[in-house]
């Protein structure tokens, strides 16, 4: 019963205190291990088979050259089935695609939440356009700026991936909706009606059509324009299902989105270990053509 299941990684309208000169994403939970990495990576052990890291042109060329055009699933990464000659023939390889927020959405709607919204559409549409039957059936959201144990996420792998119920990440009780950057997984008909949602509730340019108005005349403040671009994870998730929804509680959790958060977990007797160098590297496919100057054809 498991779904056919894309990894979202919203970075694009981050906000924090970090205050750098690259993306704060790029800071490392372990020695040589970035918080993006540490995404990629959950993605690949929670069962995805596809990842998409929603970052804008300004950022997507750095987190490329981090992270790479794929990356390997850990769970097939050592299966050799008795002979070590076979070890490459049982790899699994999980492809990586960046997207930026579109134009027409950008101090709009593109609030953080909004970017995971919009990395689903993404994975969907793409995957639409060449056949129906590798349309995700289910996306699992995470967030970089998070610290716990993410090698848990090996034993939820089936319930992660399931088709007939949602999984939410907890701790202390808490999941994504109480504005917490917690992992969790929504279906296509969740994404449907959280669009629905946000678009319902945000302000948009004029005030609503007045008594005996056939078209809106009058203009908001700017300040009051376009509201969901400061929607929260409350208000963007509100209508993913919880029916029957499988929920983890984490052992420990770091919410390190902010200095004080990030300076805590680094602080703490707790890390999020790295795991082996060909799980993190950076993988590229290779080029199959150069023109007669020597240039990528």
């Amino acid at each position: 019963m498991n779904a056919h299941m894309a990894g979202i990684i919203p970075i694009a309208n981050f906000e924090s205190n970090f205050d750098t000169l690259y993306p704060s994403c790029l800071l490392p939970v372990d020695a040589a291990f970035s918080m993006i990495q540490k995404a990629v990576f959950e993605c690949a052990i929670a069962g995805c088979k596809t990842i998409w890291i929603v970052a804008n042109d300004d950022m997507a060329p750095i987190i490329r050259r981090s992270i790479g055009e794929w990356t390997h699933d850990p769970v097939y990464f050592n299966r050799t089935f008795g002979n070590p000659m076979y070890k490459t023939e049982k790899q699994k390889e999980i492809p990586i695609y960046y997207v930026p927020i579109l134009p027409k959405d950008r101090e709009r709607r593109d609030s953080y939440a909004w970017s995971a919204l919009f990395g689903m559409h993404s994975a969907w549409y793409v995957a639409y356009r060449i056949s129906k039957w590798i349309v995700p059936q289910k996306y699992y959201v995470v967030f970089p700026h998070s610290a716990f144990n993410i090698y848990q996420l090996r034993e939820q792998r089936s319930h992660i991936s399931h088709k007939n119920y949602n999984f939410f990440l907890t701790y202390e009780d808490k999941i994504v909706k109480d504005n917490i950057p917690l992992s969790f997984t929504m279906t296509g008909e969740d994404f449907i009606e959280c669009r629905r949602h946000v678009n319902t509730e945000t302000t948009k340019t004029y005030y609503n059509v007045e008594e005996g108005e056939q078209y809106p005349s009058k203009k908001l403040p700017l300040h009051e324009r376009w509201s969901a671009r400061n929607f929260d994870f409350a208000t963007v998730f509100e209508k993913v299902n919880m029916e029957n929804c499988v929920k983890h509680e984490l052992d420990w959790y770091y919410d390190i989105s902010d200095w004080e958060g990030y300076r805590e977990f680094l602080g703490s007797d707790h890390f999020v270990q790295k795991p082996a160098d060909s799980l993190t590297k950076a993988h590229k496919h290779a080029i199959l053509c150069i023109d007669e100057e020597g240039s990528d054809a």
